[in-house]
């Protein structure tokens, strides 16, 4: 929302445009030589948050580890327990806009979830991140019967689908969208064992902020909890409009 202090700065809306481009007009910088006049920074804003199909069976417990606020899913720590995938935690990042032009949108990957769903086994934990600034949009890999006797399929091996964000269009009119999706390497069993799933997506235009799933001893069941990401650039004033 445009918002404008004074009938000059109103005037004057061309030529302030024509010197701050496209930076000011994003944000990030207060703006001096206009009555009251200044731009919030930008950040990003979620929708609310959807669920994914969850792949594997009703085994365990259901858990839903949410990254924390303004952050998305980046990859996924894990514990292999022999051939099995024993347990995971998400790991998470936090998504930047820069201040220049051409504007890009950037995630700075952070550290696992402290809560491991599994057990992480006494094994060195193993770890697959999406390529630099792209997140988690999506998952395959495969399940197998742990327990022949037991038809209660669980995940042996997962692999992630990441894509970058990208901002088209003019300042004003912004959208995002997603780019050219990556697949990580597998976590977990080998490939050429399990019974191979579909890959299973976020919604159109969403990005993973939280896994959730069953989980016992093993991982019984995964899904994503998926998000709309979209700018908040406000334009405010800090005095009373004429």
């Amino acid at each position: 929302m445009h918002v404008f202090s004074t009938a000059s700065a109103r005037r004057g809306l061309g030529a302030l445009l024509g010197a701050i481009g496209l930076q000011g007009a994003l944000g990030c910088n207060t703006i001096t030589g206009v009555d009251a006049l200044r731009f919030e920074p930008c950040a990003p804003s979620y929708s609310s948050m959807t669920v994914t199909e969850e792949i594997g069976s009703d085994g365990g417990s259901a858990f839903h580890d949410a990254c924390p606020e303004g952050e998305v899913l980046v990859g996924l720590q894990g514990g292999v327990n022999g051939p099995i995938l024993s347990g995971i935690s998400g790991i998470c990042g936090a998504v930047r806009i820069s201040e220049a032009s051409p504007v890009e949108i950037t995630v700075t990957a952070g550290e696992a979830m402290p809560t491991v769903r599994g057990v992480m086994s006494s094994e060195e934990p193993e770890s697959r991140r999406c390529p630099p600034n792209e997140m988690v949009v999506g998952f395959s890999g495969s399940t197998t019967l742990y327990d022949p006797n037991a038809p209660r399929p669980i995940l042996w091996r997962v692999a992630l689908v990441c894509a970058p964000l990208v901002i088209e269009g003019p300042h004003e009119a912004a959208s995002i969208s997603l780019g050219e999706t990556t697949s990580t390497p597998s976590l977990g069993g080998a490939e050429d064992a399990g019974d191979t799933f579909d890959p299973v997506p976020c919604p159109e235009n969403q990005v993973a902020r939280a896994i959730q799933g069953r989980s016992g001893l093993l991982v019984d069941a995964l899904g994503l909890g998926c998000a709309e990401l979209s700018l908040a650039c406000p334009w405010a004033r800090s005095g009373s409009e004429e």
